[in-house]
């Protein structure tokens, strides 16, 4: 809503937008000119390839510059009086989807063609990874008459992938425990750093810079978990730099990242760790991602924060405790929907519900927990379980309680099958419903430990939890899953017209 100014007229608020300049920074040395930074030359370059391409179909290969590019460009590309590069290594931590790709790629056609006969070698843990800057670089060339003039050459074979100019300026792409063995680079570019667990590939790729006087390593990613090894220690070395006001070192960090204690939930926060917001991000994508994310997906990858370890659980902060209800009912004849679930060690097993309340919100919990499995079936089959029930499920394949579907089946339950992207579906549902206030819960500490403790791993496109590296028996969350999962998608019974009114015959 806009704000009313003195006098009673209306003010317009202004647009939410990310926030230029990073909250952490390693500050330059004197003050930045075109004299004292290459980045003012690397931002005229990349104006010049935007106008090349406005108004034709290849625009959005060299988009105009956001204000937060402009910035780390000229920061990142500081001078030495010699002519030389300040940093040697450029840390720059920034949330996914902000445009890290095209800036990585924009430097290196920069150095290519305006900064002398680079070499310039791109890795990635993953080659398909490391082959999306090299693409994205060799696409604007093709688009751009100056630059493909200058093309000379390409090899994809024998293991070997690179192109290279007429000048002999060559971009090579490897993986990073292959990359650059016993070869020499000016420009060497690592995409996604966090996902390096040891120094074996780092200690490779930073020897082939060494002999280059001008050489720069830029490290871009967002940032990472506990056993993001190689990532933390360089943050660490440029943290300390920056507080003890070291003017002398040649590791530059440019952190977006929001301050201590800001709200996960607010997009003033978010503007903090992505800068592109308000440019090419819109807030409603990022609101999105704050509902079905789990938290600490969400926490590296759109807050862009350090996580000391994955064990928070998959809810944001305080989301599963503000859920609870000890008083929560539904309607009495409501369809009871089940997913019987498994601890990944067999010691447990657990029945988990869902129901429909009548606000439309769903009741989740556990029904019954035990040690072992072979009560879980007569417990289910008893006379005593007189609830109208809406289906059965549990993981049908692969999962720990899969062994049980012969028996529920010889009992005479139809067991629903829940497996593949059902599974990682599952998830999406029960996080979107406790986000945002769609799903209750009453006190049971067997779920709510589960609940704030465990870890989910990747499936695909989704998350799925992960109860092996869990702290300790994820098995209840899952099974809440699972039981939630069957109550949304499960086809509901018609309700005959003839139960409402009488039958009339012709």
């Amino acid at each position: 809503m806009a704000a009313r100014a003195a006098g009673g007229r209306r003010r317009e608020q202004k647009p939410l937008v990310g926030h230029e300049v990073p909250r952490v920074f390693t500050p330059p040395r004197r003050p930045l000119t075109e004299r004292t930074s290459a980045g003012f030359a690397a931002i005229a370059f990349a104006a010049m390839l935007t106008a090349e391409l406005a108004d034709t179909r290849y625009a959005e290969l060299a988009p105009p510059l956001h204000p937060w590019e402009c910035w780390f460009l000229i920061h990142a590309l500081e001078l030495n009086p010699d002519g030389s590069y300040r940093f040697k290594l450029i840390l720059l931590w920034v949330a996914r989807q902000n445009g890290k790709t095209f800036v990585a790629a924009l430097m290196i056609l920069f150095r290519m063609y305006l900064d002398g006969d680079a070499q310039v070698l791109g890795v990635a843990q993953k080659l398909a990874a490391a082959k999306k800057p090299w693409e994205h670089a060799k696409k604007i060339i093709a688009a751009v008459a100056d630059l493909r003039s200058e093309f000379a050459r390409e090899s994809n074979t024998n293991g070997e992938l690179w192109f290279e100019l007429a000048g002999g300026q060559r971009y090579w792409v490897d993986s990073a425990e292959n990359g650059g063995r016993s070869l020499t680079f000016d420009f060497v570019f690592v995409d996604e750093i966090l996902k390096q667990k040891t120094f074996s590939a780092w200690s490779a790729l930073s020897k082939t810079t060494m002999a280059r006087r001008r050489s720069q390593i830029l490290a871009a990613s967002n940032t990472g978990y506990l056993d993001s090894i190689v990532q933390r220690h360089f943050h660490k070395i440029a943290m300390d730099a920056i507080e003890a006001g070291d003017t002398n070192t040649s590791v530059g960090l440019f952190w977006w990242s929001p301050p201590k204690g800001a709200d996960p939930s607010m997009p003033e926060t978010w503007a903090y760790s992505n800068p592109s917001l308000g440019y090419s991000i819109h807030v409603d994508s990022i609101a999105s991602s704050y509902s079905y994310d789990p938290a600490p997906v969400f926490t590296s990858e759109v807050m862009n924060l350090f996580l000391d370890d994955s064990t928070g659980g998959p809810f944001h902060e305080g989301t599963w405790a503000k859920q609870r209800d000890p008083l929560t009912t539904a309607p009495a004849d409501a369809p009871v929907y089940l997913c019987v679930e498994v601890s990944h060690d067999r010691t447990w097993a657990h029945i988990a519900y869902a129901m429909e309340r009548e606000d439309g919100a769903a009741q989740i919990g556990i029904m019954r927990s035990r040690p072992g499995t072979d009560w879980l079936v007569p417990w289910l089959s008893s006379p005593e379980r007189t609830w109208p029930l809406g289906g059965v499920t549990l993981q049908t394949n692969g999962g720990p309680a899969s062994s049980l579907r012969v028996d529920l089946e010889q009992a005479g339950f139809v067991v629903a099958d829940w497996k593949g992207p059902d599974i990682g579906i599952a998830t999406g549902l029960l996080l979107d419903a406790v986000h945002n206030g769609k799903a209750w819960h009453r006190d049971q500490p067997v779920l709510d430990v589960a609940a704030g403790t465990a870890v989910v791993k990747k499936l695909g496109d989704t998350y799925v939890v992960d109860r092996v590296n869990s702290p300790g028996d994820a098995s209840p969350l899952s099974g809440v899953m699972g039981a939630h999962w069957l109550m949304r998608t499960a086809p509901k019974p018609r309700r005959s017209a003839y139960e409402d009114h009488d039958l009339f015959i012709v």
